[in-house]
């Protein structure tokens, strides 16, 4: 097969099997359509094995049909999954999984990009066969949208013109009162309530803007808009949300009998301004038995937010849980002097004191926890442990008498641990007050309405069928899908939580500075459970799904390797003297290295395919492309999207580590290196991604 840019692959394969086929580089889907079945009949092969021969190829698989997302289905708008003949299939937070004949379709993969903000990893399957699919996939498109697309059209073509006031974003009324422009506000909010959205995003573009809800943490597209349609129904919101003199961006949304208080953010982008508005029910006060922890988990979390004293760490990602469980601590001692530092306060709770962090005071954020401190609180929230002098005044203030919660932003409970001690405290005395760590993850609920008891694997799903057999386990019901759940065939999430405590044994174990394997495996031993055990438990008492548990923790199934083996291990680094030291570390416990100067250099022996890399070690800070930049390139392309990626930097910055993670690294290591460390966090990547690493 040609890989000749100006000729169509197809047409390629014509001409080797002796047919003339007209077909454009750029050929429409119809044209394409037509031409399939000519061109298999030339190559004198069934459909199916002509399929395998360019899933080969193209190195991709062969899509299954039987059963696709309804979720996927409806990030993508019919007419544009007609107007190139493919279908959605799956979901992860990174990728969508979609059926194609044309795997070299560019506009098809920037249109999945807009509309559904995942990477496309495409499946193969004939252009018939897709047109079937289609049909029965969107059969049960709401006739809503049709109706919600013109009233979009209608406040696009309003004529009136936004006009600022006193530049906080409020608005004269007069230019906000048109009927349409109401309408679709109204709109846009009464259906995130009745959807039960936790947050709208109204993303700018130059040509099309975007209304998107986040639903059980995940985002699902509502509808497109025009940037004229766009900028009013901004300025509508930012009308509600700032029009009193005192406002701080919160307003009311009322749906029947439901009110929820929205929290309006905004930014300014070169497209117009991004808002997200956080959706928030007052009456829904958070509580530990209401969340749902249960098992041993659920009982180690109630002896440590139980004790009198001590710090109990919580750990996560965002969109984990952290805050809800937080809170929910924090109600759990309401008989107690209860203090909260907070930035910004999410939710008001009864009975604790709640401050608001505010930097222009020139208090840093260390010495405004030392001042609730002079307040003698019984339980103190000291927020996020972002460097040493808050983890200290935290870990004192645990020390003499009073209970503590914190947060850290890592993956998991024992990274948790190696977080403080990487900030500078020791860690003998970060045993003597921790009681716990608690890292946190969020599932969906499968529907209670819609669910179906699975009797035998032949009722599963296919894709769901194929991981029960991968992971051994059976899932006890599968998800469906109805009104109740707008079709997703999830309502609700459950958390799956990771729980560290710190026992006699494990506190004799950190007087000894361990390693972060050693300090798992001494865990391990006192009865911790891992993230993928605690998922299993909710998978087969039919709370959950394996789909859904291999989207959110990326459940692989392991796979025997010796560090020999496994694949290379390619360092980007600029400095002779750090690529040095990283290959002698990684040299003496057997891995193999291959080494780039700079991004393009990695990103050329990427593309080249010569080297089986198994894991990245990036550089942030390279003088020829910023380690950002190789990233993003890394994970927007097909044959590198899901290579595990570690990120050195010297940054101390908590900006710098989020942005990092939510751009797709695995983890990141601070410099300057510390070779056991190093090899460590290369082991436990690699064993988040199905590595199970034996000698050598």
């Amino acid at each position: 097969m040609s890989s000749d840019d100006s000729r169509h692959w197809l047409r390629s394969v014509a001409a080797h099997a002796g047919l003339q086929l007209a077909l454009s580089p750029q050929a429409d889907n119809a044209e394409f359509r037509k031409a399939w079945p000519k061109v298999v009949r030339a190559c004198e092969v069934s459909e199916e094995q002509f399929l395998q021969r360019v899933a080969r190829h193209f190195r991709i698989g062969v899509a299954d049909l039987s059963s696709w997302d309804p979720q996927a289905v409806r990030l993508l708008p019919p007419a544009v999954a007609r107007t190139h003949g493919i279908l959605p299939l799956s979901l992860t937070d990174a990728n969508v999984m979609v059926a194609t004949s044309d795997p070299q379709d560019r506009a098809a993969r920037r249109d999945l990009v807009a509309h559904t903000s995942r990477q496309p990893i495409f499946l193969l399957a004939s252009p018939s066969r897709i047109a079937e699919a289609l049909d029965k996939a969107y059969a049960s498109s709401p006739s809503g949208r049709s109706a919600l697309q013109t009233l979009v059209a209608e406040a696009a073509s309003e004529e009136f013109s936004v006009v600022s006031s006193d530049g906080r974003g409020r608005f004269t009324s007069f230019a906000l009162e048109a009927p349409a422009v109401v309408k679709l506000t109204d709109v846009v909010l009464q259906q995130a309530v009745r959807y039960r959205a936790t947050e709208i995003h109204l993303q700018p573009g130059r040509e099309r803007c975007r209304v998107r809800y986040r639903i059980d943490g995940v985002l699902q597209h509502l509808v497109d808009l025009p940037p004229q349609a766009h900028e009013r129904l901004v300025a509508r919101l930012k009308h509600m949300a700032f029009e009193r003199l005192d406002a701080d961006g919160t307003f009311p949304i009322e749906h029947g009998d439901r009110q929820v208080e929205g929290h309006l953010v905004k930014t300014a982008t070169p497209d117009g301004e991004l808002v997200k508005i956080r959706l928030i029910a007052p009456e829904a006060t958070p509580s530990l038995d209401r969340l749902g922890f249960d098992g041993p988990e659920g009982e180690a979390i109630r002896r440590a937010v139980g004790a009198s004293d001590g710090l109990v760490l919580v750990s996560g990602p965002a969109r984990s849980g952290k805050t809800t469980f937080i809170y929910a601590s924090l109600l759990e001692g309401k008989r107690l002097n209860a203090v909260s530092l907070e930035n910004p306060v999410e939710r008001v709770l009864p009975g604790v004191t709640q401050i608001q962090y505010d930097p222009s005071q020139g208090r840093s954020f260390a010495e405004t926890v030392g001042d609730l401190l002079a307040q003698d609180p019984d339980l103190i929230f000291a927020g996020e442990l972002r460097d040493l002098a808050t983890a200290r005044i935290a870990l004192r203030a645990a020390v003499t008498g009073r209970k503590v919660l914190a947060s850290v932003h890592t993956s998991d409970a024992v990274s948790g641990i190696r977080r403080l001690v990487d900030m500078g405290l020791a860690p003998g005395r970060l045993g003597e007050s921790l009681k716990a760590v608690v890292s946190l993850r969020l599932v969906r609920r499968i529907c209670s309405h819609c669910a179906q008891v699975v009797d035998e694997p032949s009722d599963l799903p296919s894709r769901e069928r194929k991981l029960a057999e991968t992971a051994g386990v059976m899932p006890l019901r599968k998800a469906v899908g109805c009104a109740q759940c707008a079709r997703t065939g999830y309502r609700g999430q459950v958390p799956v939580a990771e729980v560290l405590s710190v026992t006699p044994g494990l506190r004799a174990l950190l007087d000894g500075d361990p390693t972060d394997a050693e300090i798992e495996q001494g865990a391990r031993a006192e009865g911790m459970r891992s993230f993928e055990e605690v998922a299993m438990d909710r998978v087969r008492q039919g709370e959950t799904t394996l789909e859904e548990v291999s989207r959110v923790l990326g459940v692989i199934p392991p796979r025997e390797e010796t560090t020999d083996s496994v694949g290379p291990v390619l360092v980007v680094e600029d400095e002779p003297s750090d690529r040095l030291l990283i290959r002698k570390a990684l040299d003496g416990v057997g891995f193999r290295v291959v080494e780039a100067e700079d991004g393009p250099a990695a990103l050329d022996m990427l593309a080249q395919g010569e080297e089986d890399v198994s894991l990245v070690l990036l550089d942030l800070f390279m003088p020829e492309m910023h380690g950002r930049e190789v990233l993003s390139r890394i994970r927007s392309s097909l044959a590198t999207q899901t290579l595990p990626v570690i990120v050195l930097t010297s940054s101390q910055e908590l900006k710098d580590e989020i942005e990092l993670l939510e751009a797709g690294a695995d983890d990141f290591l601070h410099k300057p290196i510390v070779p056991e460390r190093l090899v460590a966090r290369v082991r436990a990547v690699l064993r988040r991604t199905g590595v199970q690493l034996g000698d050598s």
